[in-house]
């Protein structure tokens, strides 16, 4: 019975992501099911997110992203060293701004403040809070309001007269594409699990990751991930946020979307100074740089750089950096922390 409850919520917030989908919406199938479950909430109506929900979508994330990192060519980009320098320097300054926002100006504890502030990567959020057991609500909020912003910034910036790019070329796919990726699966799943046995957190996302990365570096066959997988994470990213914004009273949802907001725009506004700083140094174009440092989103930054002409490889290439960074650290850190602490 709880199997058909739970399939049952899962494909009425699939639906509810293609209709916002149809709508032309974007991201769709992580704000269709958000907006479902709130509405849901209202007419005391629970819909069931599956068991396993953090490690399906930590998985699929890691082994996408590490699937895309092997398929960007590193040497047509000049100065790229200098170019990551600048950008871990200016994910340090993000970091920074809105851990003090957060901590300081806000008054969130030490561990919120922290997983407020990593810019970016929902995904490894939630495993990392999950595993913390940090408050969830406050951080999911801010999270999700800087997605939010982001997609409205890069709607206006691309704006209404560029037409939508066409879906790039993916081969389709071979049995022998799908043994190799369920080598990747078993893998990151096994290593994972013997990662989670010594309180490594997140584990999941960074072995499935590395096991992309490491196993299409040593084949010579392109494997495809397939797109409904991204779409079912997406789905159950969008349960899991909806469950969080229906336990704030309305007041306290709205005070928190405006702090959330207001050290976004502020990150944005750094974003930018650093951007122009970094194009004057290296010659790159400042809305490139712009794009590719913007603090997530990779998929309405990549989409905006492809509409506006500009080279949506580098854009890319920046936020999957961004992405390995960001789902590596924070778990690092935690589990010397937790090292220390015994």
């Amino acid at each position: 019975m709880n199997i058909i409850k739970t399939a049952a919520g899962v494909s009425a917030c699939f639906a509810a992501g293609l209709l916002l989908a149809y709508l032309n919406v974007p991201m769709a199938l992580m704000f269709g099911p958000i907006i479902l479950i709130i509405i849901a909430h209202r007419f005391n109506v629970s819909l069931t997110i599956p068991k396993g929900t953090l490690t399906f979508v930590q998985m699929v994330l890691g082994t996408s992203v590490g699937l895309m990192f092997t398929r960007v060519d590193l040497s047509q980009f000049d100065h790229l060293l200098l170019i990551m320098l600048i950008m871990v320097s200016c994910l340090a300054v993000q970091f920074t701004v809105s851990f003090l926002w957060f901590r300081k100006r806000v008054g969130w504890s030490v561990q919120e403040s922290l997983l407020g502030a990593v810019p970016g990567a929902m995904a490894a959020i939630l495993a990392l809070m999950d595993h913390t057991g940090t408050p969830p609500q406050k951080v999911v909020i801010s999270h999700t309001i800087r997605l939010i912003i982001l997609i409205m910034l890069a709607g206006v910036v691309v704006g209404s007269d560029h037409p939508v790019p066409p879906p790039a070329d993916i081969p389709p796919q071979s049995l022998v594409s799908v043994l190799w990726l369920l080598v990747i699966v078993v893998c990151g799943y096994l290593s994972g699990k013997a990662l989670e046995k010594i309180n490594v957190p997140a584990p999941f996302m960074l072995t499935s990751l590395g096991t992309a990365i490491a196993v299409q570096s040593m084949v010579s066959t392109y494997i495809v991930f397939p797109l409904p997988l991204n779409d079912i994470s997406m789905t159950l990213i969008g349960m899991y946020i909806g469950s969080y914004f229906v336990l704030f009273p309305l007041r306290s949802l709205l005070r928190n979307m405006v702090t959330s907001a207001q050290v976004v725009l502020i990150n944005i506004v750094l974003t930018a100074l650093i951007a122009f700083g970094a194009s004057h140094l290296t010659g790159f174009s400042f809305p490139m740089l712009l794009l590719s440092w913007a603090p997530g989103s990779m998929e309405a930054m990549t989409f905006a750089a492809i509409a506006m002409g500009i080279d949506a490889g580098f854009v890319m290439l920046n936020h999957i950096l961004r992405m390995l960074i960001i789902q590596s650290v924070p778990s690092v850190v935690l589990y010397i922390q937790e090292r220390r602490s015994k």
